[in-house]
């Protein structure tokens, strides 16, 4: 009898413990959302910013968009090149991520700010990009999804789509090409972001390092 009184007594302390063990968890982590969301907040605003300029997708090689599956298109490539489509066309979709790029904020911010307390604790132990790969790794496929309205639009307004006959030679429909892009600029700014917030790890501007130090204990 006395063991089993004992047990209990044991068994409420640990379960009491546990509670607040777990009260106090909520509240170290109730700051962590804060310091992250500007992080990524800053470095997605930094980078947009970046790519929204004017041959800002085509100056840099690592991220500059070129006709799906070009290097396999062969004499049908070789022949657009003769016409001038295929240069027409790839300066067409980068200035529609260009355009993209520039109105992407909303849809960035939306992302940041949905992510969960538990989903911050991962960058912990990451690197210097560790919160954008987490983004994009959590909410990669939805962003692609909400920037390819934007593509789409600036695509048409690039002229993009009025080489239709041209692009059904090279085995392309509006909608493959809508996708292809938007997949490449997002891809563009989650590398941009990656350099944005490595920058601002290390720069103590505005406090954030100092958030992040205080996040860390």
């Amino acid at each position: 009898m006395r063991a089993h009184f004992a047990a209990r007594g044991a068994g409420t302390i640990i379960a009491g413990l546990a509670a607040l063990v777990m009260l106090m968890a909520g509240a170290a982590l109730a700051k962590p959302p804060a310091a992250i969301a500007e992080l990524l907040t800053r470095a997605s605003d930094g980078a947009l910013d970046k790519l929204s300029q004017p041959g800002a997708f085509s100056a840099d090689d690592a991220i500059r968009i070129a006709l799906p599956g070009a290097g396999k298109l062969g004499g049908l490539m070789g022949m657009s090149d003769k016409l001038g489509v295929t240069k027409d066309l790839n300066k067409s979709l980068n200035s529609a991520a260009e355009m993209a790029a520039g109105k992407a904020k909303p849809i960035f911010r939306d992302a940041i700010h949905g992510m969960t307390i538990e989903d911050t604790a991962s960058v912990l132990t990451g690197g210097d990009t560790a919160a954008t790969e987490y983004l994009e790794k959590s909410s990669g496929e939805r962003i692609i999804g909400e920037i390819r309205p934007l593509v789409a639009d600036a695509l048409e307004k690039a002229g993009a789509f009025k080489h239709g006959k041209s692009l059904q030679k090279l085995g392309l429909t509006e909608d493959k090409l809508t996708d292809h892009v938007a997949d490449r600029t997002a891809a563009g700014i989650f590398k941009y972001m990656g350099a944005e917030e490595t920058r601002l790890r290390e720069n103590p501007i505005g406090g954030l390092k100092s958030l992040l130090k205080d996040w860390r204990r």
